[in-house]
């Protein structure tokens, strides 16, 4: 029905005003139950932009310490690199490189006939910004982002063309 990169940005877009409808909601609630008020403030550009506050849960964020890892245990084993950003939240992201080109056999032993691939995963950061046309020199705030990192690492049979 669809080409492979229609489907791809349909859900691509699908998801994006699943997240859109999720924070409205989210702020609705915060507005009616009680919570901060909205504020209002001028861009740069002249326009007016509505503003919530945002609360964290920092004790959210904590991983749990029963989960096995798996990086070493697959059978496309990974590694983690981690950078920081300090004006992103969560200042710290860990993407995955995989280790091997191909993939481990049931000996330990790397097998080319098949491939190791990243897993991409899209992420939502948000980025601190200065606010400009406030008159406060430490004013500030949160601009949401989207990434696409890799989070591990699988092993998949490769792609064979033949060219006739």
């Amino acid at each position: 029905m669809f080409s492979m990169s229609t489907s791809s940005k349909m859900t691509a877009a699908c998801v994006v005003m699943m997240m859109m409808m999720m924070m409205m909601t989210e702020a609705a609630v915060l507005l009616k139950g009680g919570g901060h008020s909205k504020t209002q403030r001028k861009s740069p550009d002249g326009t007016v932009v509505d503003t919530v506050p945002l609360q964290l849960d920092f004790k959210a964020l904590v991983p749990p310490k029963t989960i096995r890892p798996l990086e070493n245990a697959s059978i496309s084993p990974w590694t983690y690199n981690v950078s920081r950003d300090d004006s992103l939240f969560p200042p710290l992201l860990s993407e995955a490189r995989c280790l091997l080109q191909g993939c481990l056999n049931s000996d330990g032993l790397e097998d080319m006939s098949l491939e190791s691939r990243p897993i991409m995963h899209q992420v939502l950061v948000l980025r601190r910004v200065r606010s400009a046309g406030t008159g406060e020199a430490n004013s500030y705030h949160y601009r949401l982002e989207s990434r696409l990192i890799a989070v591990g690492c699988t092993c998949v049979r490769p792609i064979i063309q033949h060219q006739q």
